[in-house]
């Protein structure tokens, strides 16, 4: 399984929690991204322990799903022995691949880890058929290409480099600024996106040098390529990635249940009514204004980006009608979705004074009417509904922000990770042969990729009936191929101190290999002859804090709500940001 894809691209979901993955993949992904530890893109996702991952790769194969495990930071000197450990974790349980962005992590992979399949992350920057080659040349078996590549640069690269497996962002979050170059966490919070503490600098409202509110400038629309997907496997994509690891289970599952749809046709793709049904799921559960990126080679701000609001829009409710009430008003609309009691809805109401005009105000249901105004704790689809709101502004648009309704559908699986694994359990290992003789037991264990022989002393004396035979010995070693000495009659005691001494010379030598190898691999980091990932702070103090493929934003200094002062370049082939320090609006020193 290691390593391999079919001719059909491959579904790749976000792993942002134990729940997410087991949700991913009962709604039919083909492999699944989770960090383990802290040195990933996404520190804030609940990643994986060391000691979960054993259990998880078991589960996950089982179910005939491959994980990747990004390790996609920069590689600082303290950060080289936890980095060569998970390494070596990940080789030992059978991980499918690691996603790397560090050249040195890529050299240390080939070198002494040749067997684990090295993904070049999109934080490396793969945006050309130069950039590929690198990776490629670095022992890469495949590339995450940056968001900002065309149709025209995938086919590019894929004609460039047709035995390198490309992988592409179909849908989810963009960010404002190239992947691996954006600094405006840490110049704003200190709290670094290439580190994997993105603190969503792009998300902040701003000011012009005025003080007036401009909205939020740097918000991204949200990736949507689903109407492309056949275009993109003919271009030999041999992955569609989803992104999205601090989103909810359900979130997951809806994208990926659809996606499963989509690519189990010949031709693939969604009908229009399909593409309606599964964005008016979908939005329930997160959506911001969605576009296709740079796809087809639009960068205009305005296809780009949204200045309104940057998190959860829900999913639009249709036309609407209201009534005045002495409380507020009652809003009457089609539900698209099925509705609860304590769901939630978002308006759009009028605000002359906010940039656009509008302002979001959440609700939650708190009482629900049919069509005749009977109370209902729940309507489905399709009807009818009467809402009230303590709103007395004039509502502009309704949306749907919550459905307990289509959440526990998408997040519903039928096998969960067992209990012992989510507490940190390594399973034990598999017996493939077990030899019992008059007086030793000698055994072929094995986990994941990991093969071990053992042996072990009993005590044993003539049975008095037909003596030991496979049926007896499964419920101490499993579905084993067995070799016997007819005739023997073994204490069924002795025969589980025999599995417990067993197991436990394969863990002792699989910590001693690890442990081996690690020091190994921290070795070869030591020496690497690379030049060392250079820091946030020495990039900050030489150069921008951002560059965007964005075009035709305006010039000037704007002020994010921390305050922050970013100067806005515009440029022929984008934008670049960087921080000024005086009200002359120039770059900071350096």
């Amino acid at each position: 399984m290691r390593g391999t894809f079919g001719k059909r691209p491959e579904i790749l979901a976000p792993g942002g929690s134990l729940e997410a993955i087991e949700t991913a993949a009962g709604h039919g992904a083909d492999a699944v991204y989770a960090g383990v530890g802290s040195l990933n893109a996404r520190v804030r996702a609940a990643n994986l322990t060391e000691a979960q991952l054993p259990g998880v790769v078991e589960f996950l194969h089982d179910t005939g799903t491959r994980l990747y495990v990004p390790l996609n930071v920069p590689l600082a000197p303290e950060d080289r022995d936890q980095a060569a450990r998970i390494l070596a974790i990940c080789d030992a349980t059978g991980v499918d691949a690691v996603i790397l962005r560090d050249p040195a992590l890529m050299r240390l992979c080939r070198d002494r880890f040749p067997s684990l399949a090295v993904h070049a992350s999109t934080q490396a920057g793969i945006h050309s058929v130069e950039t590929a080659r690198r990776a490629q040349d670095l022992g890469c078996r495949r590339v995450i290409l940056a968001r900002e590549c065309s149709r025209n640069d995938i086919a590019a690269i894929r004609d460039a480099l047709p035995q390198l497996e490309l992988e592409v962002f179909v849908f989810g979050a963009q960010c404002f600024a190239v992947s691996g170059l954006c600094l405006m966490g840490a110049a704003t919070t200190g709290r670094s996106g290439n580190h994997g503490a993105c603190s969503q600098a792009c998300r902040l409202p701003a000011t012009d040098e005025a003080g007036r509110p401009v909205g939020y400038p740097f918000s991204m629309k949200d990736l949507d390529l689903f109407a492309d997907l056949a275009e993109l496997a003919a271009l030999g994509v041999a992955a569609f990635k989803i992104e999205g690891r601090l989103k909810s289970p359900a979130w997951v599952g809806c994208v990926v249940d659809w996606m499963r749809m989509a690519l189990d046709r010949s031709q693939p793709g969604l009908s229009e009514s399909e593409l309606e049904a599964f964005h008016r799921d979908v939005s329930v559960l997160f959506s911001r204004p969605r576009t296709s990126g740079f796809f087809h080679g639009m960068t205009d701000a305005a296809d780009q980006i949204d200045i309104q609001a940057p998190g959860h829009r829900g999913c639009d409710a249709g036309e609407f009608g209201t009534r005045k009430t002495p409380e507020g008003q009652m809003l009457c609309f089609r539900t698209p979705v099925d509705l609860n009691i304590r769901d939630g809805l978002l308006l759009e109401v009028d605000a002359p004074d906010l940039p656009g005009g509008i302002e979001f105000v959440p609700i939650s249901i708190r009482e629900l009417f049919d069509e005749m105004r009977r109370p209902a704790m729940r309507l489905p689809a399709g009807r009818n509904v009467e809402v009230a709101v303590e709103v007395r502004r004039k509502i502009i648009h309704v949306a749907i922000h919550s459905s307990d309704g289509v959440r526990v559908r998408y997040g519903r699986v039928e096998r969960r990770i067992p209990g012992p694994v989510v507490a940190g359990e390594i399973p034990a290992p598999r017996f493939d042969t077990v030899e019992i003789r008059p007086d030793k037991v000698r055994a072929t264990m094995i986990r994941g990729p990991l093969r071990f022989d053992g042996e072990a002393s009993i005590q044993s004396q003539p049975a008095r009936g037909d003596g030991l035979s496979p049926a007896m010995l499964s419920k101490h070693f499993g579905e084993a191929t067995y070799d016997l000495t007819p005739g023997l009659y073994v204490n069924p005691s002795d025969l589980k101190r025999v599995r417990r001494e067993l197991i436990s010379a394969f863990e002792a030598a699989r910590i001693a290999s690890e442990v081996a190898r690690t020091q190994d691999a921290v070795a070869f980091l030591t020496e690497d002859p690379g030049p060392p990932s250079r820091t946030d702070a020495d990039l900050l103090a030489h150069g921008p804090v951002a560059i965007s493929r964005v075009t035709g934003m305006k010039a000037g200094v704007l002020v994010v709500q921390n305050g922050t002062r970013f100067l806005v370049e515009p440029t022929a082939s984008g934008t670049i940001i960087r921080v000024v320090n005086d009200r002359k609006a120039g770059p900071e020193a350096g």
